[in-house]
Order: structure tokens, then C-alpha cells, then sequence
């Protein structure tokens, strides 16, 4: 640090000489008061940096201090946009020497704004308080156009972002150069209009609780994140902590703390007030809940010290029953809270109705549940003997009806084994209660085109084919059990034509005869009566030789 000062000196003692030189004024006219002067900043800079001659600004005549518009000659371009005079006339605008310090104040510096702004300038520039020890040109500019750019708070500020409820910006609570501590009283500007819980009345910042970051960390606004009513009021046991766990579930904070009534909350609950000694408003429902005065954990008084003990198992009275509800009603939601497993399984089946099986469930839970038939009396009708027993297919039994029942193959292997690949899904064909055939499963309704042609316009499909086993036909039959050879002598006598199947197809509108169906048989003749469509119209198959 001090060998950079011995430098700036020599500097400006070599500047100061040359500026002599130049200007050719005898050492006399150089005042001492140079000494205390020529380390200042407008000095340092247009002496030392930018070799400005000193009669530039002092002129001829000597040292004295040149007037403020004197900067005008070089820095005409330059407006002060920043420091303007006071619109009403009040304050004066600043000169440049003002901020740009040539004397022997060496503390003038265009960053030493607070030598001015620790206090108001006028009626409209009030004293700079919050940010006071940031530089100023990180958002103001002097010279600038515009002469404001204010950076956003959270470039500084990251770690302390509102978390306010809304869209409430830094700028809502807070001005840019407010004294300290100013937002802190603030806050009931906004929350005095709204309303409750978030309205905070004069009586709240009156008493109780004076201030809102009492309560409220800065910047962290959420309910949830408020200080605990026991760090302030300690040793306050509270009636069922889990359900009253917050002093502000009956205590108003924002209006000074004043408790409210049961019946704010609790309006429809009482339905067989228990008096409580000394009466009034809350009477009826401090007989069940005294407040403050239960062990820890408990909500009200037993239930069984009016009523006698519960029926159903070792269910609590409670597990069913509302006090402030009257009798409940059997639901599926009621069970749940024991049985979620088994009305889950129900949820979206006929079953659903816990009460429509067990009828005596909530005090009786072992009486037996009807049998299937009363509510599925049509199809208990219709059952054959096999199927007789619903939970010989429905094993899911009542809790589970949904569950896919075993493969019919279960019990009939044969049929199953014996089935051909589009026959597997007995049910597109059987009723699964009766086991009957339905009425619109027919060949026909599968097979259209087959029993449209060929033999299914003139016999029976089963003549042919069965369905499954074991009964039936178990394959086609051949076709001379039908239609024998001497039926239709000529080329069918032909050893080579035995086999049916090369030139017919069972489900065939007519047999094929064309040219096209010999030849896969008859190579090397294509030429022999090219013209001829068909070959059997010289070499029939009938009875013409």
C-alpha cells in the first residue's frame, strides 16, 4: 500500500512539473494549498491519467477555484440526470465539484454518496436507510439514461425470498431505503382489510402480541412455519392434542389472543348435553370434553360411563359410533375402518352392501349370512346338478365374487381335450349355470359361409363334425359313405381320381371342373385343346361313356 502511494506521488509531482512546464507559470504562482489538493479525485484523474493542463481550468490569472460551470467545457455531454434540482425550489441541484471532489476534502468521491443521503435532501429525498452500506451505482447512474436500474432483490437477497401467501413482492412490505425495522410494523396495512384468520385487528398489535415478527420469522410468512404459541406460553395442556394440537384452534391470534366459543367450530355437534358444573355457553360439551383438565392423549370421558359395554367383539364404541351423529347407518365406509381388506374386494360388485349379507353385523357380527339364493333365486333356478354349488365355481365366495372361476376343464376334461382350436371358451356356446347350449349358438353363427355352401345347405353340420368329445362325430367321415363311385361312373372309375378331396371341397358351392384344376394333375398337355374352358365336356364324370 505505501509503495503505490510513493508512486501516485512521484506521478503527480512529475505531472505537476510538465503542467508548469507547459503553461510556462513561475513556480511562485503555485499556491501551497496544491499540497493538500493534488491527491484528491478530479486531481488524480485529470492531472495524473489524463495530463489536463492546468490553465484548462484555473485559467491565467492564478489558482483560485474555478466555478462549477467550468466542466461545461469538456463535459458538456454529460447531464447530471440523477441529482436535479428540487421540483418545488426547495434544494438546488448539486454541482459537479460537489460529488467530484479537487479539494482538500479527500473523502468527496462519486462513491461517497452517504456523505449526503445519511440525511434528507429536501422533501422528496428522504435519508437513505436500508442498503446504506451497498454501493450506489449498483443501481443508480449518475449520468445515466434511465438514471435508475434496480436490480432485482433476490440477486443479493436469494436466501430471503417471501414465502407470502400470493404474489407479494419484496417492494409490497419493504422500501428501497427505508430506516430499519420499518416493515415490521407494516403489516396491517394489508391484513386490517381482509378476513379472518388472516385479518389482524388493532387490539391484536395492542395486546398480546405487539408485533408480527413476534410470531412471524421475516420472509417466512406461512402459517406453518410460525413460532409455537408454547414457545411463549409454556405448561398449557390442551383438550385431545391431536385433534386441538394448536392453541390457535380456539384462540384467535390475531385479535389479542380472545378464545372462541365451542360452537364456533362445533355448532351441530351437541346431541345429549352432559352439563357441566357452573353452566354457560360451552356447559353441554365441557360434560364430555373438559378442557385442560383429561390425561394426556384423551378426547372425552368414556363412553361407558353412560352406556353399558359394546356388543360387537372387541370393536370400541367409537370405531362406529359419532356422539354428535346418532345411530349410524351400516355402510361399507363403516366397516372399512376394520374390514378394508374384505369391502375392498366388494367395492365394485353386487356385494357391496355389507348389510345385505349381515344383517346383524354391527352387534351380532357371527350370525351365519343368508345363502346365495335369496338374492340370486333366478339363477340358483336354472342351475344343473353339476353347478348346484356356488362356490364350486365362485371360490372368491361372497368377499371376493369378481374372482375368475376355474377353467370348465376343471370338471370336464373330455370335452375340454377334445374341443377343436376355435371350440376352447366353452361359454361363447354354453350357458355356465345350466350348461345348456344358448339358443344363438349355432354352427351357423361362427361358420356363416360353410353352412351357407356345399354340404351345410343340405345336411346337418354334426353329420360331418362334432363340437367335442366324447360324444359324436369324431372326425369327418369319408366321402364314399355318401357318395359311392358307381353313382357316377366315368373318369371316377380312374385309379388317380380316388381321392376326393383333390378335385372337391366339402363346403364348395359346386365341384371345381375347370381346365385349371385338371392341369395341376395333367402336366404337358397345355396345348392339347387350348380353346376348351373345362375338361369334362370330353372326358365326363357321369354316367355318359
Amino acid at each position: 500500500m505505501l509503495g503505490a502511494v510513493t508512486v501516485l506521488i512521484v506521478a503527480l509531482v512529475v505531472q505537476l512539473v510538465a503542467c508548469n512546464s507547459r503553461d510556462r507559470a513561475p513556480p511562485a504562482k503555485v499556491p501551497m494549498t496544491w499540497q493538500d489538493v493534488r491527491t484528491s479525485a478530479g486531481h488524480t484523474v485529470h492531472v495524473a491519467t489524463h495530463g489536463v493542463a492546468c490553465r484548462d481550468c484555473h485559467g491565467g490569472t492564478g489558482f483560485a477555484r474555478p466555478p462549477a460551470e467550468v466542466c461545461v467545457k469538456c463535459h458538456g455531454a454529460v447531464q447530471p440526470s440523477l441529482h436535479l434540482a428540487d421540483p418545488i425550489g426547495l434544494a438546488s441541484a448539486p454541482a459537479c465539484q460537489d460529488c467530484h471532489g479537487f479539494g482538500a476534502d479527500l473523502s468527496i468521491r462519486p462513491t461517497s454518496c452517504m456523505r449526503c443521503h445519511e440525511s434528507a435532501q429536501g422533501l422528496h429525498t428522504p435519508a437513505v436507510g436500508a442498503h446504506a452500506d451497498q454501493p450506489c451505482g449498483d443501481c443508480h447512474r449518475a449520468h445515466g439514461t434511465p438514471s435508475l436500474e434496480v436490480k432485482a432483490c433476490t440477486s443479493c437477497h436469494e436466501d430471503q425470498q417471501t414465502k407470502h401467501a400470493g404474489t407479494r413482492g419484496c417492494l409490497d412490505c419493504h422500501s428501497m431505503h427505508e430506516p430499519a425495522l420499518v416493515a415490521d410494523t407494516t403489516c396491517v396495512r394489508c391484513h386490517a382489510k381482509q378476513r379472518a384468520p388472516a385479518k389482524v385487528t388493532f387490539a391484536a398489535i395492542t395486546r398480546g402480541h405487539p408485533k408480527c415478527s413476534s410470531c412471524h420469522e421475516p420472509h417466512d410468512f406461512a402459517a406453518a412455519e410460525a413460532k409455537s404459541c408454547a414457545s411463549c406460553h409454556p405448561n398449557k395442556p390442551v383438550l385431545a392434542p391431536k385433534q386441538h394440537a394448536r392453541c390457535l384452534d380456539c384462540h384467535a391470534q390475531h385479535d389479542g389472543g380472545v378464545a372462541k366459543t365451542c360452537s364456533s367450530c362445533h355448532a351441530q355437534k351437541v346431541l345429549h348435553p352432559r352439563p357441566a358444573p357452573g353452566g354457560g355457553a360451552a356447559a353441554a360439551c365441557a360434560g364430555c370434553h373438559p378442557p385442560h383438565a383429561l390425561a394426556a392423549g384423551l378426547k372425552a370421558v368414556a363412553c361407558e360411563s353412560c352406556h353399558a359395554k359394546p356388543h360387537h367383539a372387541t370393536a370400541r364404541c367409537l370405531d362406529c359410533h359419532s356422539p354428535h351423529a346418532g345411530k349410524p347407518a351400516v355402510t361399507a365406509a363403516l366397516c372399512a375402518k376394520c374390514h378394508a381388506e374384505k369391502t375392498r374386494s366388494v367395492a365394485s360388485t353386487g356385494h357391496r352392501a355389507c348389510e345385505g349379507c349381515h344383517t346383524q353385523a354391527a352387534h351380532s357380527p357371527s350370525t351365519p349370512a343368508p345363502a346365495c339364493a335369496s338374492c340370486h333365486a333366478p339363477i340358483a333356478a336354472r342351475t344343473n346338478k353339476g353347478h348346484g354349488t356356488c362356490l364350486g365355481c365362485h371360490t372368491g365366495g361372497a368377499h371376493d365374487p369378481a374372482r375368475p372361476p376355474p377353467s370348465c376343464a376343471t370338471c370336464h376334461a373330455a370335452q375340454a381335450s377334445s374341443a377343436p382350436a376355435g371350440h376352447k371358451v366353452c361359454a361363447s356356446c354354453h350357458e355356465p349355470h345350466s350348461g345348456k347350449r344358448l339358443p344363438a349358438a349355432t354352427c351357423a353363427s361362427c361358420h356363416a359361409t360353410q353352412a351357407a355352401t356345399g354340404h351345410g345347405k343340405h345336411s346337418a353340420c354334426a353329420t360331418c363334425h362334432q363340437p367335442h368329445g366324447p360324444n359324436g362325430v369324431a372326425t369327418p367321415p369319408a366321402c364314399a359313405s355318401c357318395h359311392a363311385p358307381a353313382t357316377r361312373p366315368g373318369l371316377h372309375r380312374v385309379g388317380a381320381h380316388a381321392r376326393c378331396a383333390s378335385c372337391h371341397s366339402s363346403h364348395e358351392a359346386a365341384p371345381r371342373a375347370d381346365r385349371a384344376t385338371c392341369m395341376t394333375c395333367h402336366k404337358g398337355i397345355e396345348n392339347h385343346e387350348p380353346t376348351a374352358t373345362k375338361c369334362s365336356g370330353c372326358h365326363p364324370f357321369g354316367n355318359g361313356l
